[in-house]
């Protein structure tokens, strides 16, 4: 991470001819030029709803959708110049943009910042320490992925509304309309979950990392341990003992893989503990193209189903 932002110091003081002029700080961006920037592609799908039918304000995603979380990655030219061009930065929270602080503070000083997790109670992340590279460790204490809970994604979006119909006050009764309707769609599927899944015959599964935690949280079910302590490092041999022992103790019902993860050791200990394997979407990916403004609550609802057929 060090290198990273070394990095993003040099590309700042060698390529400022590429970027804007900036307005003087704090200044309401022109409702009808204003441009949008989220970090990655939950934050980009919620803002999109919110804004939807705007015409004249621009919606851009930093990284491409198809990416996933930004645990590894590093900025090029191309993102500190979508940095320097927003007028509003939308950021997920939590220690998850920690690559791109250096850029922000130092280069866009001008641009309104909102952290969408501000009304999420956090949880701690049981393998912290190994996340290293930030100033202060403080911002990586806490697990980012609220977005993976339907009931934590309608938080967020009620903060997305609230902060737009301020910094964008012409469009302010759409963007409350949108986001009051989005934010109810997230309440029901909220429900769903809630309702469909009390009385588990066995709660207890394991993940490929720390993603969701707040789902575990918010609809009961425990999350005996992970498989990958770093996100995209599969456990050394030692661990991998220790974590087959731990699971076969525990008499999990299931291990759930990612879409975004190898499924190497997620089969290896499946086949070990001879319990079954289902994909959950954490939805911090999505497609680049032609992105359904419902996908959140098609791929949630796919989820559910795994969960039933799992621990049910």
């Amino acid at each position: 991470m060090k290198k990273r932002i070394v990095n993003v110091i040099f590309l700042i003081l060698f390529t400022g001819p590429l970027f804007p002029s900036f307005l003087p700080a704090g200044t309401t961006p022109s409702d009808d030029k204003a441009k949008i920037l989220t970090t990655f592609f939950p934050l980009y799908l919620f803002t999109r709803n919110i804004m939807y039918g705007i015409d004249g304000v621009t919606v851009e995603n930093m990284l491409p959708s198809s990416y996933g979380c930004p645990h590894d990655f590093a900025l090029a030219p191309d993102d500190l110049r979508k940095i320097h061009q927003a007028d509003i930065i939308i950021e997920n929270g939590l220690g998850l943009e920690v690559f791109m602080q250096e850029a922000v503070r130092t280069g866009n000083n001008r641009a309104h910042v909102m952290i969408a997790t501000a009304g999420v109670e956090p949880i701690k992340l049981r393998y912290y320490d190994v996340h290293e590279g930030s100033r202060d460790d403080s911002l990586l204490q806490f697990n980012p992925h609220a977005f993976a809970s339907p009931r934590e994604a309608g938080i967020m979006v009620r903060t997305i509304t609230d902060s737009l119909t301020v910094w964008l006050p012409r469009y302010a009764e759409q963007i409350r309309i949108n986001g009051n309707r989005y934010a109810a769609g997230l309440d029901s599927l909220d429900r769903e979950f809630s309702d469909s899944l009390r009385d588990l015959q066995n709660p207890k599964v394991a993940t490929v990392h720390e993603v969701l935690n707040y789902m575990a949280r918010d609809y009961g079910f425990d999350i005996v341990d992970v498989i990958e302590r770093e996100p995209g490092q599969d456990p050394s041999a030692k661990t991998m003992v220790s974590l087959v022992a731990e699971l076969r103790q525990a008499k999990i019902a299931a291990i759930f893989s990612e879409p975004q993860y190898s499924t190497k050791a997620v089969e290896t200990i499946s086949a070990e503990l001879r319990v079954p394997t289902y994909e959950v979407d954490p939805i911090a990916s999505g497609p680049d193209k032609n992105l359904p403004l419902d996908y959140y609550q098609r791929q949630m609802k796919k989820n559910l189903t795994a969960l039933l057929k799992a621990m049910k």
